[in-house]
């Protein structure tokens, strides 16, 4: 009887994991646990958000999070954090940047040890410290085996990855298949949105901090009619709710503050139209946009030289407007709900776009052919 032997053990290195909330957060999570069903071994070496060592396993997922002693730059500093990496002993090792700490995983694993990078973003908001990261940073990409990019777009409006080209593939990032049993309870909340709600019903999910571009949105809508709801918390919010009270807005757009998985899934099935107003290459994929597509909602986003206008194509699944304009936001929303047939259109166009392209068994077939390739190198 032949013996079916486990698969090799994966490490995947980024700054946190759920319940952390974040597009890359929940796309590491979701390949992660899909590949542990698949038969490999999953780790997950991650950074607390305090000063404490936690170690749990969820669905299947090693989830180490190190203790952090405090963040600088928006990069967390933590004790311990390689030593960590070298004891996991990994086959191979999948890091996810922009990540300055997991760049260091070239001095904690051998030269035999196959490393993945998937490149989500180069580093914008903290820029000019590039002179002093560069040299640790192309130390790292030299290293890696393959270089995983979201988009084709980022590969080619990306500096960072300008010199490594050769070793670029593109996997989309992609939904997760999910957990159908709560359907018509999700249902039934969509339903109470939409009647407490004046139409036409606008949604943006995401953190409030400032690339986000929320204050554009906010703006756009004095030229709208209906309600805006605002799903995330964040530095912002305090701001933005004052801008709010100063529009004179406060009856049409509500906050909603953090929100459960479910909860957001109705707000998506409730809205008419998702609006994702980011403002810088900091939104380099755009996650909430495959989460709101899926649901069914036409959505305005902005032309930014990463993979958001790959994700959201203009005519198809949505409208897309120039960032930083909130006349061109509001423009495209009335454009959307004033005719019924471009409405139906982008919202049949936009499932349609996740079914068909942004498929997560094939995006976790990829990364599975990329690791096998590079282990039977090693």
């Amino acid at each position: 009887m032949k013996i079916k032997r486990a698969k090799p053990h994966v490490v995947m290195l980024n700054k946190s994991y759920p319940p952390w909330i974040g597009g890359i957060e929940r796309h590491v999570s979701d390949i992660s646990t899909e590949l542990v069903r698949r038969g490999w071994r999953v780790t997950a070496l991650v950074c607390n958000d305090c000063n404490q060592l936690n170690e749990e396993s969820i669905d299947g997922v090693e989830v180490i999070r190190m203790p952090q002693l405090t963040r600088i730059f928006s990069q967390p500093i933590v004790t311990g954090y390689l030593k960590r990496l070298q004891e996991l002993k990994p086959d191979v090792v999948h890091v996810h940047a922009p990540f300055p700490l997991g760049w260091g995983a070239v001095n904690a694993i051998n030269d035999a040890t196959p490393l993945i990078c998937t490149w989500h973003s180069d580093i914008i908001r903290q820029r000019f410290l590039m002179p002093l990261l560069a040299g640790f940073q192309n130390r790292f990409l030299e290293r890696c085996s393959k270089i995983i990019s979201t988009s084709q777009s980022l590969i080619h409006n990306s500096s960072d990855l300008r010199n490594y080209s050769d070793k670029c593939t593109v996997i989309p990032l992609a939904i997760s298949p999910g957990d159908s049993s709560h359907e018509a309870e999700i249902q039934e909340k969509a339903e109470k949105i939409k009647n407490k709600c004046p139409k036409p019903l606008f949604l943006y999910v995401g953190r409030l901090v400032g690339y986000k571009g929320v204050k554009y949105l906010i703006e756009a809508m004095q030229s709208v009619e209906g309600t805006l709801l605002i799903a995330g918390d964040g530095a912002l919010k305090h701001n933005l709710e004052q801008q709010t009270h100063q529009l004179d807005l406060q009856s049409r757009v509500r906050f909603l503050g953090h929100v459960s998985e479910m909860d957001k899934s109705a707000l998506y099935h409730a809205a008419d139209v998702f609006v994702l107003p980011s403002i810088t290459a900091n939104e380099a994929f755009g996650y909430v946009l495959l989460e709101s597509m899926e649901r069914g909602c036409a959505v305005v986003s902005t032309d930014l030289p990463t993979g958001v206008k790959y994700v959201n194509q203009h005519g198809v699944s949505g409208l897309v407007v120039p960032p930083q304009n909130a006349q061109a936001l509001a423009n495209a929303m009335n454009r959307i709900v004033g005719n019924e047939e471009l409405l139906q259109k982008l919202s049949e166009g936009a499932k349609k776009r996740v079914d068909e392209l942004f498929n997560f068994h094939a995006t976790v077939d990829l990364i599975e052919a990329v690791y096998d390739k590079a282990l039977s190198a090693s």
